[in-house]
């Protein structure tokens, strides 16, 4: 009764992974703090911020509450070095790399990336400044499957009631999978004006559509991701302003959109502490399920400095909340900027995000 129950148990994971499987197949890991993760929004991004050099991380561990040990996982580093090479011109340069695991079959994501941005400056007046970004990704990936958790059917022992991990599968396994190129790139155009700014922006990855196959023979390839965003800053007091702003991506038959706002408050001291809570909607969709209302995002961020920590929750709203209990994903972000050598900090003609 132990064996046919512990079966049950792992015929039922199996069913949940590969129920998300039909929805996440050949699709990015997402962030819920996606403006505290520039290089997987906007390569534009890796240059537009006030500062010499600056250090990400950004953590998110999702469905911990059905999957237990074996949850979705994803861990992102990031790194750029900026440069004046004009009055207002900035030119960066960087690299980033990301892992994500995704259930019991420990699918495994991993990626690096050198990248490349420049930010130009359009003119303005003491009211306001303009500026347009270009930037681009290069680098290359490595899909793969952890085999030793999956079983199939010519390894089930219909006699005993369990799974002889010792009989062939009838398979074909591949541990590792092919290393794979992979390009992307994004624009941004934005304005500052005092406490107000706005910014919007575009970019497409995976524009070679690389073959990201765990099979030698096999071809499956990785959709291209369009993303759309827009946001900007509102002050409505001295202390106080709001942070409004949306992302849209499509990717093959997905859409994933996030739209909300963090209220942003600052002690107006010296040491330039703030303190950040919003809430964000995640809405998601394919062509087969149409697109619903997936899960409410509670944020909270506090910057001290030259550091901003960010720790975010994930209210599941999904078909799946009987089974999670509305828990949905816990994500940390942490971002670290060294201000440019020998000088003061110069007045932010950055927007926030």
């Amino acid at each position: 009764m132990t064996n046919q129950l512990g079966l049950l148990k792992l015929v039922i994971i199996v069913t949940i992974f590969l129920s998300f499987s039909t929805t996440v197949e050949a699709q990015d890991p997402r962030f819920a703090q996606f403006y505290a993760a520039p290089d997987q929004l906007n390569p534009a991004l890796n240059v537009v911020y006030d500062g010499q050099m600056r250090f990400i991380i950004n953590y998110r561990d999702q469905w911990s509450s059905v999957l237990n040990e074996v949850p979705f996982r994803t861990l992102a580093v990031h790194y750029d070095y900026r440069m004046n090479i004009g009055q207002n011109d900035y030119l960066s340069v960087g690299f980033s790399g990301l892992q994500d695991e995704a259930g019991i079959s420990r699918l495994k994501r991993t990626k690096g990336q050198a990248n490349l941005a420049f930010m130009k400056y359009l003119g303005g007046n003491r009211q306001r400044d303009f500026y347009l970004v270009a930037g681009a990704q290069a680098g290359v990936g490595q899909h793969s499957l952890d085999w030793s958790d999956l079983w199939f059917s010519g390894q089930f022992d219909a006699g005993n009631v369990a799974i002889d991990f010792d009989l062939p599968s009838g398979e074909v396994e591949s541990r590792t999978g092919r290393i794979y190129p992979d390009f992307s790139a994004g624009l941004l155009w934005y304005m500052v004006s005092g406490d107000f700014s706005f910014y919007f922006g575009g970019a497409l990855y995976h524009l070679n559509t690389p073959n990201i196959s765990i099979f030698e023979a096999g071809a499956d390839r990785l959709n291209r991701r369009y993303v759309g965003h827009l946001g900007g800053e509102v002050a409505l007091s001295e202390f106080l302003s709001i942070l409004p702003a949306a992302s849209v991506n499509f990717q093959g038959p997905a859409t994933d959109i996030n739209i909300g706002t963090n209220f942003r408050y600052t002690s107006g001291e010296k040491n330039d502490l703030a303190l950040r809570i919003g809430g964000w909607a995640h809405i998601a969709g394919t062509e087969q399920n149409g697109v619903a209302f997936e899960a409410f995002t509670v944020t909270s961020m506090l910057e001290m400095n030259t550091w901003m920590l960010g720790i975010s929750y994930d209210i599941n709203t999904s078909q799946l909340t009987p089974a999670s209990n509305a828990r949905g994903a816990f994500e940390a972000s942490f971002i670290y900027i060294i201000p440019e050598s020998g000088k003061r900090r110069t007045k932010v003609i950055c927007p926030k995000f």
